[in-house]
């Protein structure tokens, strides 16, 4: 087998190729060593992409990656593969380009990619590009001044519907890609930091501060372990009274649970998204020096069959829950003269509710609540368990950050000041649930409120730590019959008052 090329791609809104630092160098040396990873480091490649004009899309740069990698393929002469390294919305950029060359067109085997290894990839999307790309372009430590694009800025939002399509695909598809049956397979590697940068925060944006971060993309927007669940809420019955339709919709019908293809996933210690002194890529130096992320890339470079890459998926999972250990999640700052401030490093989960209607149209105007108790009441959730909410304007997606700790409940955290920050007790739970509730009063086209009501045991399940759940709510698009009603009367009436009547 001939050694394997080697591609860098870059994240957005970069405008020099110094943004890989000394890692392409530090690779070399490397592969140079004995025993060190196979690589023709004759033909290492580094990316270089327009991302900040704003006429600029995710699928652009893929379809443009195609024509490059295909051009340099051809100079590399014969068929040979290739390792992808890529940071930030370089991830998205490769995987769409996978994903449209190669899943949807059923052609896999033929793929010449064999490892794509991301580090901190946006591949949910960021928290920081609903700020709008004014108020980001002044974050330094993520743009380097450059004014970025909106066209991408659109797919990084989170619950944005090309993101979601991507993920969907991924959660949908993927499973089926066994690489024990397939003859060319890729294997993937999520490596993300969750690690804040203090001297890059930016007071005005608390994002670039976000525990269950790295300062830029949270760690379950990262991770490509995902599940998608899809909600149906029951369809009204020909000529069924309107109060017994109301109760009998009431009750939401789980129809699906889908998992993803399990994949490696990393959470790199030390490491932040950017900057010299801790991001994740750029902070790496060819000075022989060990490094967690050099570790672990060359970790990831070693995986050539099945059996390789599930062992190193569990050790990753075995190492990332030593990393999220209660005895590792206090960070304590120190502040001259002032106090030190304390931090703690709870895993968070990441949910994404897209509600759609049983036309496939989207459902304005309703809201979606998260309950707990018998009574199905917002106030009886635990303290802080939500870290934030977004509401993504183009899809309708509502995106919320979950403090897992906090639902499931934690021990106390070793060396942490007493009463200094409120920590959930380690007791059962009440039942937790979901209410939608649309906007009151009658209309011609309504939805109907639904609840959810899951015990604890059921429901954590759905929404691991450190990861996406994608939740489809499908509601039932009631049209009522005033909408159209025929009339023997000749003589001149008004209807714009009209009652709405029965549903249809």
């Amino acid at each position: 087998m001939p050694a394997l090329l080697v591609i860098f791609v870059h994240g957005w809104s970069v405008t020099n190729t110094d943004t890989y630092g000394e890692l392409p160098a530090r690779l070399i040396a490397e592969a140079a060593k004995s025993g060190g990873p196979k690589l023709d480091v004759q033909h290492l490649h580094l990316g270089q992409y327009v991302s900040f004009r704003d006429e600029v899309r995710i699928a652009d740069i893929s379809r443009a990656f195609d024509a490059a990698l295909n051009a340099m393929l051809r100079d590399a002469g014969a068929k040979r593969r290739f390792v992808c390294i890529t940071h930030s919305t370089g991830a998205p950029v490769v995987r769409d380009w996978f994903d449209r060359t190669y899943v949807q067109t059923r052609r896999t085997a033929e793929c010449p990619m064999s490892h794509l290894i991301m580090l901190a990839p946006a591949n949910f999307g960021s928290a920081l590009a609903q700020l709008g790309k004014t108020r980001l372009a002044a974050i330094k430590s993520w743009f380097d001044g450059v004014e970025p694009g909106q066209g991408v800025l659109d797919w990084l939002e989170l619950g944005s519907p090309e993101a979601c399509l991507l993920n969907l695909s991924w959660v949908d598809e993927y499973p089926k890609l066994k690489l024990t049956e397939v003859a060319n397979p890729l294997f993937q590697f999520v490596l993300s930091g969750d690690t804040i940068d203090r001297k890059l925060y930016d007071f005005v944006n608390p994002y670039t501060g976000e525990i269950g971060s790295d300062g830029v993309v949270r760690l379950a927007a990262a991770n490509l372990n995902a599940t998608h669940i899809v909600f149906d809420q029951p369809e009204v019955q020909p000529g069924e009274a309107l109060p017994s339709a109301r109760k009998r919709l009431r009750s939401l019908v789980k129809r699906s649970s889908k998992r993803s293809a399990t994949t490696a996933f990393k959470i790199v210690a030390g490491a932040s998204h950017s900057g010299e002194a801790k991001g994740i890529m750029r902070s790496v130096r060819n000075d022989g020096v060990a490094r967690p992320t050099v570790d672990a890339i060359l970790r990831c470079l070693t995986i050539g069959d099945a059996a390789g890459y599930a062992a190193l998926c569990q050790a990753f999972a075995t190492e990332n829950a030593t990393r999220q250990d209660v005895g590792n999640r206090l960070e304590v700052e120190k502040v001259p003269v002032l106090p030190d401030r304390e931090y703690i490093h709870d895993p968070r989960s990441m949910v994404i509710f897209r509600l759609i209607d049983s036309r496939q149209l989207g459902t304005p105007d309703v809201k979606v609540l998260l309950t707990a108790g018998p009574n199905n009441d917002p106030n009886q959730l635990p303290e802080n368990f939500l870290a934030d909410r977004q509401f993504n304007k183009r899809s309708g997606n509502l995106t919320f950050f979950l403090n897992h700790a906090a639902l499931a409940g934690c021990p106390a955290i070793p060396g942490i000041k007493p009463g200094s920050i409120a920590r959930p007790a380690l007791i059962p739970r009440q039942p937790y649930g979901l209410r939608i509730q649309p906007r009151d009063g009658d209309a011609f086209v309504e939805y109907w409120a639904a609840e959810l009501h899951a015990d604890l045991q059921d429901l954590l399940p759905l929404i691991p730590p450190n990861e996406t759940t994608i939740i489809d709510i499908r509601l039932t698009r009631v049209v009522r019959e005033g909408v159209f009603r025929l009339t023997r009367q000749l003589a001149s009436r008004s209807f714009k008052s009209a009652d709405p009547g029965g549903a249809l």
